[in-house]
């Protein structure tokens, strides 16, 4: 209120009797108080994003919060509340840690607004989002795709962690740590970060120890990819056992 004082009333009357006493005067010193009005609202909007009952149980959520993605992460007290529930009835420890971690993270503010007269606890945070401008953080696909169709923006966090995975086409080097035989004769199995199975073909002798493998294919399926390579003598790494 004060600063629209300032703007709107007290800087064009000044301009108006120090400077020049014309509707002239006055017509440019609003503009100028309109164009710094709009500016400082700019400036200090932050941009939002609610999190979902889905993601709280994520092991990846507390990493993502704690990005420089958003400056503030709202947590719904409809959210909490159906977590808790959760936890109540399966016992579930792990989601009850990360709840608690959410809740006493700094960037994350409990938002205790709720919709008594909405059931379902997706359609109260597609509403919350739209009268906030917010985007919605999730890995419900459903509550994807709705939300999605009535305007809102939505990070799900699967397809954000799928798009952020390194890609490994055939001619790459990585490091890999081979861990057991493969099915195949002379093979040795090992796995990247995410999961991913990597054969290397010439890797039998080599089980127990870090190489770089050279990848020569890949092969995906509907929920799995996997990767083959060999060894090129030359670029081993270790040859005793970690």
């Amino acid at each position: 209120m004060l600063v629209s004082l300032m703007l709107f009333v007290v800087c064009p009357a000044i301009i108006y009797f120090l400077v020049s006493n014309t509707i002239n005067a006055i017509v440019i010193s609003y503009s100028l108080s309109v164009l710094l009005f709009v500016l400082m609202k700019n400036n200090k909007r932050k941009d939002f994003a609610l999190l979902d009952t889905t993601v709280i149980g994520d092991s990846r959520i507390i990493d993502f919060i704690n990005s420089n993605l958003y400056q503030q992460f709202l947590l719904p007290g409809f959210v909490i509340k159906e977590i808790e529930k959760q936890i109540e009835s399966l016992q579930d420890k792990q989601l009850e840690n990360n709840l608690d971690k959410i809740k006493q993270n700094k960037k994350v503010k409990i938002l205790y607004k709720n919709y008594f007269n909405i059931k379902s606890s997706d359609f109260k945070i597609i509403k919350l989002a739209k009268s906030l401008d917010a985007k919605i953080v999730t890995v419900n696909f459903n509550l994807n795709k709705i939300s999605v169709m009535q305007g809102i923006k939505v990070v799900d966090l699967n397809d954000l962690y799928e798009r952020l995975k390194p890609t490994v086409l055939p001619g790459h080097k990585i490091t890999i740590f081979l861990v057991k035989e493969g099915k195949e004769k002379n093979q040795a199995i090992g796995f990247l970060d995410d999961g991913t199975t990597v054969v290397a073909e010439n890797g039998k002798n080599f089980i127990g120890k870090r190489v770089v493998l050279k990848i020569t294919s890949m092969l995906h399926s509907s929920d799995n990819k996997m990767l083959f390579g060999r060894i090129p003598n030359e670029d081993i790494l270790e040859k005793r056992k970690l």
